[in-house]
């Protein structure tokens, strides 16, 4: 692939939020988590676990749980937030479209980093979170490749009563987002992107 054929894939990417009833292939799925399994990560430590959801009945009843949630969390809170209730809401419930649904968990800090800074980007310094956040851009552009349609959320985790309550989650491991996976019914329009020169600074 010469650097043409990446742009090409890398523009095309989309973030879809409306799937076809067609189902996905465990093959297609394990696929997408190889792809997900060679970004780098930290010290390669490779601290990400993918929580993989097939079931729609189970899928549909998290994206109610959460909106719920949600509902009760944002009722009562300052003029700001609650205009921008309805927005989260809204967004949070869209992975109950999704055909798959992956939980995408990174390992938490490990004590060094903890015990050496003290100051709030002490998980970033770690790299767990942006090592998994890394292999997520791994995973969805290999399911541009493969045909599929994605999206990254993080609303859903604003509940996370929701998701930390589920069972069987491994342990020492934190949510780091929501991906949805499906064969999309409709593709987004190209969406608006900054001029490089409103985010390259040279010194």
């Amino acid at each position: 692939m010469d650097f043409e054929q990446f742009m090409e894939l890398v523009k095309s990417r989309r973030s879809v939020r409306s799937f076809t009833d067609q189902k996905i292939s465990r093959v297609l799925i394990q696929r997408l988590i190889e792809a997900a399994s060679w970004a780098p990560s930290n010290h390669n430590r490779q601290g990400w676990k993918f929580i993989v959801f097939e079931n729609h009945q189970e899928i549909r009843m998290l994206a109610m749980q959460t909106c719920e949630y949600l509902r009760q969390s944002l009722k009562g809170t300052n003029e700001f937030i609650a205009g921008q209730a309805e927005e989260i809401i809204h967004f949070a419930g869209a992975l109950e479209l999704a055909p798959v649904l992956i939980l995408a968990m990174h390992k938490e800090s490990p004590a060094v980093g903890k015990t050496m800074l003290s100051f709030a980007t002490s998980a970033l310094v770690s790299g767990e979170a942006i090592s998994t956040a890394m292999a997520c851009q791994n995973l969805i552009l290999a399911a541009k490749a493969l045909g599929l349609g994605s999206c990254i959320m993080t609303a859903p985790l604003l509940a996370g009563r929701v998701w930390n309550s589920l069972k069987n989650l491994p342990a020492g491991f934190e949510p780091t987002c929501l991906i949805t996976i499906g064969y999309p019914a409709q593709i987004p329009a190209v969406p608006r992107r900054k001029k490089l020169e409103h985010i390259i600074e040279y010194r």
